[in-house]
């Protein structure tokens, strides 16, 4: 549940909220605090598990959590389960590594960046109307959105080299961004793909 002064984080009931189950890469536990801020119940699971034990916990979205790490190495184990998802058009939503992945899983490609983006205070612009988003990054690779499948969409680029920072899979409750929306190095813009996903969740 959401914390509360002198409790501390408690248990929510079963079945009181929507349930996401977090995929573990390597996941900050701030994106687990906005998970449940945004509305929902989280159940942790780790990196390497599989999708018959995903579908027993009966989720009603997965979330792909941040890394760090290569996403062609970590995908050897994790795109076949993100694809099985995509298929039974589960709700998914990704970060950054978990991001990289749900692209690789719908056909795009990633690669090394030259330089990589780390740090607070990142401007990335969002397509669908041009706000700019005040971010944080720590990633050394990026989906090559040169290169997109027609089933992916870009949703943000990073206004520093144009490199991807968010795609959506058409058809698919399933989107991703390359950034850290659970930071708070002071702006907090980003909130709101929280709440996006456990809006699909209904």
């Amino acid at each position: 549940s959401t914390w509360k002064l002198g409790h501390g984080y408690g248990r929510s009931p079963r079945d009181a909220r929507p349930h996401v189950v977090a995929i573990d890469y390597g996941a900050k536990d701030n994106i687990f605090r906005n998970l449940v801020k945004a509305g929902a119940r989280v159940t942790v699971v780790p990196a390497e598990v599989t999708l018959e034990q995903v579908l027993e916990l009966q989720p009603d979205g997965v979330f792909l959590s941040n890394g760090p790490g290569d996403p062609a190495a970590t995908g050897t184990y994790a795109v076949p389960v993100i694809q099985a998802l995509l298929e039974r058009d589960m709700p998914v939503f990704g970060i950054c590594l978990g991001h990289q992945m749900l692209g690789i899983a719908a056909g795009a490609k990633t690669s090394k960046m030259f330089q990589g983006h780390r740090g607070a205070n990142h401007p990335v612009k969002r397509l669908s109307d041009g706000v700019v988003e005040i971010t944080s990054m720590n990633h050394g690779f990026a989906v090559d959105n040169a290169a997109l499948p027609d089933s992916v969409e870009e949703t943000h680029v990073s206004l520093f080299d144009g490199t991807n920072c968010g795609i959506a899979i058409k058809g698919k409750r399933a989107f991703g961004v390359q950034y850290h929306p659970e930071a708070s190095p002071g702006p907090q813009d980003s909130f709101y793909l929280f709440e996006k996903f456990v809006g699909m969740l209904g």
